[in-house]
């Protein structure tokens, strides 16, 4: 929901038309102009009205989705003439106009209005005007304080901070704080802020919180636009009912905590992040982005680096170090990411919901997890390194292209927390049983191409799979522990490409209910990796050239091209001048192979030896090829 900071209907329609055309900014006199002429013939609420309305670019408004904004955030112009200019030199300030006024290094700000300041100071900008909305202008400054915040709202109803354009500002704020009393803890920011607080423009602000956060606020935090570079010993940046982000560009390093964080958790509607764009930069102690409820992201540019990334083992085990958090949902629309974390890369205790973006993940734990649904509707994402790649109650892929490393299971239908994921859930000794099977877990793949490189299983369902569209590969594990295919449900192939590789000491295949038909093949010795295999049907017709990057003594192969009853000829080695993806070969001529037997398909789900023999009872640890 946006909010709306003025009244249209205050406007008459002959202001409003004449206003679209008038625009005060930092280098014109609000008296230099005709426009501002005959502005000034207007009543003064008329007068304030046009030029707060005419200020707005609600453009960038109109285009955000997820973050909370007032017209007046987007504001970044301001009026010099009507102004009050403070020059902050060193220990002191030369004030031009009202509402400020200065004592024992104490810079106070008591009212509405807006506040240029440039200059250097030793001490601290304090806002505390009981109502009305101050705007502070950063022209050039650099406020340091040893003892406590640079800039500190104590009250006010909410202050806009606008860096103007081409200038550099700097907040430091000292290792130590010094309070009146024993019990205050405010504040503890270098930039803080008890109430709401906006910041915007063009201008770069470079924030040092030596004593705890870089910037804060105890209630919504806004940010529109800036060039911002956070150093903190904490949190980088926190709003604490909530942070929306319009727009900017983010650099963060946060020692200990956070790189942007919301944690209001005893209200269910606060708490959360939203952001429409930007670009991210951060390096943090513990998660890069977490928000109490819910993270949603329309589009953003972010690199992200927790707990020194995905090789570092030395880690607290109680900590968390995750790059995308919520305890609520997160949902991501668009943009880029790279994401280097010592824990999960994504997590969320709720729902993830990925609707595009291009994703590059290595992480130390999951690539992508979800304690209740994870659904993938477009995007591509690696997952370069991980412990277990995507994780969910549910997982649902509906389309994009998926490429995921994991030395456990590469997908997991699983779901709970990272505690309760199913460590033995997925592992099916002897074939496990329908009777282990929990209906409420599932893997669904409908449409995209999905690549898995696991060590263990390759794709784990407590549940069900259902396949109806799409391609799947996997190259699965290469000991007998773990299968490329594992469920405790039944897999229903009824749609898409399917080839799966592995071991044959927990070999699985399809359910014999599945509408299109599959082969799952027994090799007579281990294949090598990188070895091309290819079936033909009996008019020569290639099905399927596979080259799998591990070794393998098991293939399990369906397409829409295979029918129960037809025959097809298996070869292996040889070459294909055909594109590869991911293994899998498009197009393209194969050829030099070897021709190791002719396999007949029987029913929907056939298990057979290479040669093409029925399987034996040895060969089928697993389970029969349907169960």
């Amino acid at each position: 929901m946006k909010k709306t900071a003025i009244k249209l209907s205050l406007i008459t329609g002959a202001l409003l038309l004449f206003a679209g055309c008038q625009k005060v900014d930092e280098n014109t006199s609000s008296s230099g102009t005709a426009s501002q002429t005959a502005l000034s013939s207007q009543s003064s609420s008329q007068t304030a009205i046009s030029t707060e309305l005419t200020a707005v670019n609600t453009t960038a408004i109109g285009d955000t989705k997820y973050g909370s904004y007032d017209e007046e955030d987007f504001d970044e112009s301001y009026d010099e003439t009507n102004a009050t200019n403070i020059k902050l030199n060193g220990t002191s300030s030369e004030i031009s106009g009202s509402g400020a006024s200065e004592s024992g290094q104490i810079l106070t700000i008591s009212a509405g209005g807006t506040y240029i300041l440039s200059g250097s100071y030793e001490g601290q900008i304090k806002v505390a005007a009981a109502q009305g909305t101050v705007k502070l202008v950063l022209n050039g400054v650099t406020i340091t304080n040893d003892d406590s915040a640079a800039i500190y709202v104590e009250q006010a109803e909410k202050v806009i901070t606008t860096l103007a354009e081409g200038s550099e500002n700097t907040l430091t704020d000292g290792s130590e704080y010094v309070y009146a009393t024993a019990d205050e803890t405010d504040p503890n920011a270098a930039f803080f802020s008890k109430d709401d607080l906006t910041i915007n423009g063009s201008g770069k602000l470079t924030v040092n919180g030596n004593y705890n956060n870089g910037i804060q606020s105890k209630d919504d935090l806004v940010i529109t636009n800036g060039d911002i570079h956070v150093t903190a010993k904490n949190n980088g940046i926190k709003g604490k009912d909530s942070v929306s982000i319009a727009g900017g560009t983010f650099t963060i390093s946060s020692t200990e905590g956070d790189g942007i964080q919301s944690d209001n958790a005893t209200e269910t509607e606060k708490g959360w992040i939203g952001i429409d764009n930007g670009t991210f930069n951060l390096t943090t102690g513990t998660d890069g982005i977490q928000a109490e409820t819910t993270l949603s992201i329309a589009k953003a540019e972010m690199t992200i680096q927790t707990g020194q990334g995905s090789s570092n083992t030395a880690i607290d085990s109680t900590a968390s170090y995750k790059g995308l958090k919520a305890s609520g949902a997160i949902t991501i629309d668009d943009g880029t990411y790279q994401l280097d974390t010592a824990d999960d890369s994504i997590h969320a205790n709720g729902a993830v919901t990925i609707n595009n973006g291009e994703f590059t993940m290595n992480s130390g734990d999951d690539g992508i997890h979800a304690d209740t649904d994870l659904v993938i509707n477009n995007g591509k994402i690696t997952v370069a390194k991980s412990y277990e790649g995507l994780e969910g109650s549910t997982v649902t892929i509906n389309d994009g292209t998926i490429e995921v490393h994991a030395s456990d299971d590469g997908i997991n239908a699983a779901g709970g927390s990272d505690g309760e994921s199913g460590a033995f859930g997925g592992d099916s000794f002897g074939g496990g049983g329908a009777e282990a099977a929990d209906s409420s877990k599932y893997l669904e793949i409908n449409g995209g191409t999905i690549y898995v490189e696991a060590e263990g299983d390759g794709v784990d369902s407590n549940g069900d799979i259902r396949m109806n569209g799409g391609t799947l590969l996997v190259n699965g594990p290469v000991n007998g522990g773990n299968g490329a295919l594992d469920y405790e449900g039944t897999f229903a192939m009824d749609g898409g490409t399917l080839l799966a590789s592995g071991s044959s000491g927990m070999a699985m295949g399809v359910s014999d209910s599945s509408a299109q038909a599959a082969v799952g093949i027994f090799f007579n010795s281990t294949q090598a990796a990188d070895t091309v295999i290819n079936l033909k049907d009996s008019s020569g017709n290639t099905i399927a050239t596979f080259q799998p990057s591990k070794q393998f003594d098991h293939l399990v192969v369906s397409t829409s091209e295979m029918t129960s009853g037809q025959t097809l000829t298996l070869s292996s080695g040889g070459s294909s001048s055909g594109t590869s993806l991911f293994g899998l070969y498009q197009d393209g001529s194969y050829e030099g192979g070897s021709e190791l037997g002719t396999l007949t398909l029987s029913g929907q789900m056939t298990s057979v030896s290479q040669d093409g023999s029925a399987a034996s009872a040895n060969q089928m640890g697993g389970g029969p090829g349907g169960r």
